[in-house]
């Protein structure tokens, strides 16, 4: 199959970027957390992502930016879907991963969670950008602003070129600016993060209170 069209297809249907990544591509993932352990025959993996707008930055409450998360997540698992129903009509496979996934992977005592597949490290594979000091993905065209799925499939799809690292080198704002000090440039102490990132109202709802490692960012508003 063309794997241009299932890129023109990822776009119509409201994605940014899109990027296809060849299993060889994830040797390095932990045990368990393999495309491969989620789906034995798979072959690739389609990366997407939507990007959020810079504006939000700038408001004094973190509730625009939390509704922009909340809708994005919805989207791209919309679009992981109807792609998985077209590839299964082509004669393929296909596993949509969830793009705010559900810790089947639970540490309670350092409160550390991994998704069944790391998205940011698929959207790296697939060549859409790399993983910066703060752990976040940057994009050459969108900056860190990138929430990801992906979707696995039996297709043999082209690989896309990987992106070299983009992060500045000797640039250390991320860290220094983290009111938590969950970062060393290289993972995220999450105990420390969710202390933060996270915040239930009053009211009942929640917030997603601290992003300072994606504000300051130099990638930020790109």
């Amino acid at each position: 199959m063309d794997t241009n069209y299932i890129k023109d297809m990822t776009y119509s249907l409201g994605a940014d970027v899109c990027g296809m990544g060849s299993i060889n591509r994830f040797n390095d993932a932990p045990k368990g957390f393999h495309p491969l352990d989620i789906y034995s025959e798979a072959k690739s993996v389609i990366s997407i992502g939507k990007h959020f707008s810079a504006s939000l930055f700038d408001a004094n409450t973190k509730a625009p930016y939390t509704l922009v998360k909340n809708k994005i997540i919805q989207l791209l698992d919309d679009i992981s879907i109807k792609l998985t129903f077209y590839i299964e009509s082509q004669g393929y496979k296909a596993i949509p991963i969830p793009a705010d996934e559900p810790y089947e992977y639970w540490d309670s005592e350092n409160k550390h969670g991994r998704g069944i597949l790391s998205l940011k490290h698929a959207a790296q594979a697939c060549g859409i950008g790399c993983i910066g000091k703060n752990t976040l993905l940057i994009n050459e065209k969108y900056g860190n602003r990138l929430y990801l799925g992906a979707v696995i499939t039996n297709m043999e799809l082209t690989s896309d070129a990987l992106v070299p690292n983009l992060c500045i080198e000797g640039c250390n704002i991320c860290l220094k600016s983290c009111p938590q000090c969950a970062l060393d440039g290289i993972t995220i102490d999450q105990k420390r993060c969710r202390q933060a990132c996270v915040t239930a109202t009053t009211g009942g709802g929640n917030i997603y209170s601290c992003y300072t490692c994606r504000k300051v960012c130099p990638f930020s508003k790109i």
